[in-house]
């Protein structure tokens, strides 16, 4: 289903070896073990937590118009799910905004989207509407977290600044 290519700026990519369907693990990773800072190769689990995970889950490129998302797994760390068809011989790629509240992994971006954003691009780092698309394809249950959490307090002081609006 997938195998290991060579590209000339990213090196060793991912790439599908065949047509695959969307909702498709093309892989379950595991945990290498933990970065002890923030890298161009660990995904983050948590706050400060940034795992280094095994081939080829490492290996999955970035781009601005994903086809894979993140999903949190039973090993502690991801597996990478189709979020549309995938051709054989088209890269597989993830938005690093899936898995990062920001992103040191690509200073310039070549993955040649309509939608490149110039860089890889951290989730907070993002517009509201860019964080619920991302949300909406998959991310990190870390990420997840923080947007729900992120939105009730929003919607909180919003509340709090229309009260103080409203004359009594």
């Amino acid at each position: 289903m997938i195998g290991i290519g060579y590209h000339d700026l990213k090196g060793r990519v991912v790439v599908a070896t065949e047509y695959i369907p969307a909702g498709v693990t093309v892989c379950a990773s595991r945990i290498r073990g933990l970065a002890p800072e923030r890298d161009r190769y660990s995904l983050q689990q948590d706050e400060n937590v940034h795992l280094l995970i095994d081939e080829p889950g490492q290996l999955f490129s970035h781009s601005c118009e994903p086809n894979l998302a993140v999903r949190d797994n039973a090993f502690g760390a991801f597996d990478f799910v189709t979020v549309r068809p995938v051709m054989a011989g088209e890269e597989l790629s993830f938005h690093y905004g899936m898995s990062e509240a920001e992103s040191i992994a690509v200073d310039a971006c070549c993955c040649g989207s309509p939608k490149c954003q110039g860089r890889s691009v951290g989730f907070r780092e993002m517009s509201r509407e860019q964080q619920a698309e991302l949300v909406r394809l998959g991310v990190s249950d870390f990420l997840r977290r923080w947007y729900e959490g992120s939105s009730t307090r929003t919607h909180a002081v919003a509340d709090v600044w229309a009260q103080e609006l409203v004359p009594a």
